[in-house]
């Protein structure tokens, strides 16, 4: 079924009274993206600006929208005076077109990205990790991301001990099991998180121990050594967490999710801490740095 769907754009001091109309009318499935909203938002998220890509900020209007079928969509009235757009929304657009931006991602030689929708054509003997990015965030497709798998597909060898912290979807620690390591235990305090890194670990039929805690206040996370140590997290985190990391990584760690005008601090942190900086690797502005 097509859907057709109206985006009314509103000054953000005119968006309740814009909801109370539309609600009259009986259009109550809003659909509400407020620019003083995102405003707010990334002023309370500052220790972590890092994250946010500030384009999202530039020409940003609010705006109110809701849908209905296109039968309906004649009769709509009560939007005399406003500032509406109409569009038809194809429902194999809605549910499936996203799929087609995710293909499979080789990763240095070892290491396939495979969305499990997409048929399995060769893997060139790679090992093969099954994705499905519609129920994960960390996909391979982020710089920070497919950097520190580089840094495992080329330094995993069979029997590792691996300690992801900040893990996201898991795909860090998967990853590594399937190219060999014996075993891994991933970090985050989100418990979405947590719950889909156990899930992206069945969906590839490997044993992954994936645990929710602060990194910041739970010593308990990290009663641990681990042969190599996966940190893809942010400048601030990884600048606190440095003497943390030494004590517990045995052999190599990879810290990623550091912009790139921010290496010198992060890099100067982890030297304090007693590492060596082996490697870095450099894409679209993000560092990611192997340290022993």
């Amino acid at each position: 079924m097509d859907w057709v769907k109206f985006t009314i754009n509103v000054p953000h001091r005119d968006m309740d009274a814009l909801c109370a109309r539309l609600s009259a009318l009986g259009y109550d499935q809003l659909e509400i993206e407020d620019a003083e909203e995102l405003n707010r938002f990334i002023e309370h998220e500052k220790p972590f600006w890092q994250l946010v890509d500030e384009s999202l900020l530039e020409n940003k209007n609010s705006c109110v929208s809701f849908y209905v079928d296109p039968k309906s969509a004649e009769n709509v009235t009560g939007l005399d005076g406003l500032d509406v757009v109409r569009t038809v929304i194809r429902e194999e657009d809605w549910m499936d077109n996203w799929k087609r931006y995710y293909k499979p991602i080789k990763i240095g030689k070892r290491l396939l990205i495979q969305p499990e929708w997409e048929q399995l054509d060769d893997s060139e003997d790679r090992a093969v990790l099954w994705c499905d990015p519609g129920v994960s965030f960390g996909t391979g497709t982020h710089a920070t991301t497919r950097m520190c798998l580089l840094f495992l597909d080329k330094n995993v060898k069979r029997g590792d001990t691996v300690a992801d912290f900040g893990c996201g979807s898991g795909i860090l620690s998967v990853a590594a099991l399937l190219l060999g390591a014996e075993s891994a235990a991933a970090f985050d305090i989100d418990p979405i998180a947590v719950d889909v890194a156990r899930r992206n670990a069945e969906r590839n039929e490997v044993t992954l121990e994936a645990i929710q805690g602060n990194l910041l206040t739970d010593d308990g996370l990290w009663d641990r050594r681990a042969d190599i140590v996966c940190a893809n997290l942010v400048a601030d985190l990884l600048i606190e967490l440095a003497p943390k990391l030494r004590a517990v990584t045995g052999g190599k760690l990879f810290a990623s999710g550091i912009i790139a005008e921010h290496e010198s601090k992060v890099r100067k942190a982890l030297e304090r801490a007693g590492f060596v900086i082996e490697e870095k690797l450099e894409e679209d502005d993000w560092v990611a740095l192997y340290a022993v």
